[in-house]
């Protein structure tokens, strides 16, 4: 019989109900557990909670397939996994499933909101006895101008929720054509343009090597003083020592961040992170544990998704042996 380890400590019971069917379903439970469990497992899926690099994976000597329910591959190691003939699949951008869930985008607009009227601030201030509706009333979306970097999936979303609050769009993406951008009401722009002319700019390019470190020290530069950042993207794609000094010296407004650079599965990247130190002392910017994709719903889709093409496989290589 097939050992399916699951590497989530919630899994739905739809998903699992439709993996039961094709072999014994083992429980994450927590990191000793899965580990604990790893020689015996088949099939592992997984969502963000483990990070399958080798040293892991060579502890799974029977591992046939990983079911990630992420779009992006880079907590497995992929060369450990093709040198065993370990075969992945995943959650591909161009998804059904992708395609009805925005979440992130969501969240984009809740950070948005929330960091241009101070939610955060204003009820923490409400909790130590204090009404301040002066210090905390923000600024109003109708009329600002917003800045996409990546016009994508998410990026499209975003653009809409905007264009309903009354605000004016632009976006660069060097992969969308400025025809498909007019189209949606959305100018097209180059990256200084966006950075120099938007009161918030919003990041929403994927993650690889050639959008690693794409937003450094002189990009933060152009931004008005005024201007609000968003990244509800991946951490590694701005240089976060650039967005502290941005935000110590005044030169952008605020800034709300889903995720950290090294972002650890249990939090730990959290200690010793110098945006997390200048959060708990100063009232512009927000971060939150990547969010992005965590809700209710997203969790339910993409884990019934994932175990739809895991049992697929299943099938074929249940059925070559």
């Amino acid at each position: 019989m097939v050992t399916i380890l699951l590497a989530e400590k919630e899994f739905g019971k739809t998903a699992h109900e439709m993996l039961e069917g094709y072999g014994r379903v083992v429980q994450y439970g927590s990191h000793r557990l899965f580990v604990k469990n790893l020689p015996h497992a088949d099939v592992v899926i997984t969502g963000l909670e483990e990070k399958l690099l080798a040293p892991i994976l060579r502890r799974a000597p029977h591992l046939r397939l990983i079911g990630s329910r992420t779009t992006q591959l880079r907590y497995i190691d992929i060369d450990e996994c093709r040198l065993r003939n370990i075969k992945v699949v995943n959650i591909k951008a161009e998804s059904p499933v992708l395609k009805n869930t925005p979440s992130t985008a969501e969240e984009t607009f809740a950070l948005i909101l929330a960091l241009s009227r101070n939610i955060p601030w204003a009820f923490d201030a409400l909790k130590r006895g204090k009404w301040e509706r002066r210090k905390y009333g923000g600024t109003e979306m109708k009329g600002k101008s917003l800045g996409l970097i990546g016009f994508g999936r998410l990026g499209k979303l975003v653009a809409g929720y905007a264009k309903a609050f009354g605000m004016r769009v632009s976006a660069y993406d060097p992969f969308v054509s400025a025809g498909v951008m007019r189209r949606l009401g959305v100018r097209s722009a180059a990256l200084h343009v966006i950075l120099k002319s938007s009161d918030i700019v919003s990041v929403h390019a994927t993650y690889n090597d050639s959008t690693l470190g794409l937003l450094s020290r002189k990009h933060f530069r152009m931004m008005q003083p005024h201007a609000l950042f968003i990244n509800t993207a991946r951490g590694e794609i701005t240089d976060e020592e650039a967005l502290l000094l941005a935000l110590r010296d005044g030169r952008i407004r605020g800034a709300a961040v889903d995720t950290l650079a090294g972002e650890k599965p249990d939090g730990s990247h959290l200690a010793g992170n110098p945006l997390v130190a200048y959060a708990r002392t100063n009232e512009n910017l927000i971060i939150v544990p990547h969010l992005g994709g965590a809700t209710k719903e997203a969790t339910e889709k993409t884990q019934n998704y994932i175990s739809a093409l895991v049992v697929k496989e299943i099938k074929r290589f249940t059925l070559v042996a």
